[in-house]
């Protein structure tokens, strides 16, 4: 039995890497895609025999929701449009996979979750169910980093780091940020939200192998110092956590140093990850260091999980939406905090 789907968007990032997602999972099947135009629409998969629905097509997206052998869609859109789309799909009986961020701002992202939650989850057994994508929580390297913490005792630092040069020719995802809705973007933070939130993710994520890890408070400062990544291309970020545990996050979308990655430090020792990497330093024991190479920025390994899920009916704890509200507030505190010159914000939503 495979689960028949259906692309709501067709730009590069579905194109390049959830086609390739969907063709290597046993439990999918691509039927169809809908894009504003025919034309884009058309681009994805142009080999395979797949139905194309588009606002200058004779058939659009009611008619593409309206299709019984279509159970589950993926959206991937600009980060402005998504939640009217999980809002159709989802009222169409359709198991929604939207792409990060789960919305635009908390107020959104809130209300749409409510809704979720009192209209469409009383449902029950018939309740179409709603995960939200995040694909650095499928890197090997972070599980692996996430199942040493143990072997560190208390938590006391973390540190998450990413520097890259975002100008044409030294950023390799630079097809992806030279779109208009990216270079003129109505989300806020721009590339510190539409980027910032894989890292947030990741470093909760890493952080969520041990109780009292929440993140409880942020202070942090943001500025702008190329033309590239408009509003906001640089955040330094303090964060503190339940069991009182201190990190830092610092990203620069500007910076000539590119280097990324995570660091947890315990009273006995340190974890550090990188996106295909693990080192390990427990006192009195050997050092470790081992290499888990990424494909494809593991959306790969997410929609597979994802279409597992629907089989099962047992949906990952990784793609809830809750987990995305979360990573969401972190961001939104860092940049309400870099307006407020630093002050310190209290977290609502950490699960």
């Amino acid at each position: 039995m495979t689960i028949g789907i259906a692309f709501i968007g067709a730009g590069l990032f579905v194109k390049d890497y959830h086609l390739p997602g969907v063709q290597a999972s046993p439990d999918l099947e691509l039927k169809a895609v809908y894009s504003r135009s025919l034309k884009s629409a058309s681009s994805i998969a142009p080999d395979q025999q797949i139905d194309r629905y588009a606002d200058d097509a004779p058939q659009g997206l009611d008619q593409l929701l309206a299709r019984g052998d279509i159970q589950a869609v993926i959206i991937a859109l600009p980060i402005t449009n998504q939640a009217a789309y999980v809002r159709a799909a989802l009222s169409a009986g359709k198991h929604v996979f939207s792409e990060k961020p789960i919305a635009k701002d908390l107020a959104e992202a809130t209300a749409l979750l409510d809704w979720y939650r009192s209209t469409i989850l009383p449902q029950g057994s018939a309740a179409p169910t709603w995960s939200v994508a995040e694909n650095y929580r499928h890197f090997d390297s972070l599980r692996q980093g996430r199942a040493q913490l143990a072997r560190l005792g208390r938590i006391r630092q973390f540190r998450t780091q990413v520097y890259f040069d975002c100008r044409p020719g030294k950023f390799v995802f630079w097809p992806f940020f030279a779109l208009a809705w990216r270079q003129q973007p109505k989300h806020q933070g721009g590339a510190v939200l539409d980027i910032g939130v894989h890292h947030v993710a990741a470093m909760r994520y890493l952080l969520g192998g041990r109780p009292r890890e929440r993140i409880t408070h942020v202070s942090a400062f943001v500025g702008s110092f190329a033309d590239a990544l408009p509003p906001v291309d640089t955040v330094d970020a303090v964060l503190r956590t339940e069991s009182g545990a201190q990190g830092t996050f610092q990203l620069s979308g500007c910076s000539s140093l590119e280097e990324s990655g995570w660091t947890v430090v315990g009273e006995k020792g340190h974890v550090r990850v990188t996106d295909d990497e693990v080192a390990v330093h427990v006192e009195g024991e050997e050092d470790e260091r081992q290499t888990l190479p990424v494909d494809k920025l593991a959306v790969g390994n997410e929609i597979r999980a994802w279409g597992e899920a629907l089989i099962s009916g047992e949906m990952k704890a990784e793609q809830r939406p809750e987990e995305a509200l979360a990573d969401l507030e972190v961001i939104e505190l860092i940049l309400k905090s870099g307006k407020e010159n630093g002050a310190p914000q209290v977290t609502k939503y950490q699960c």
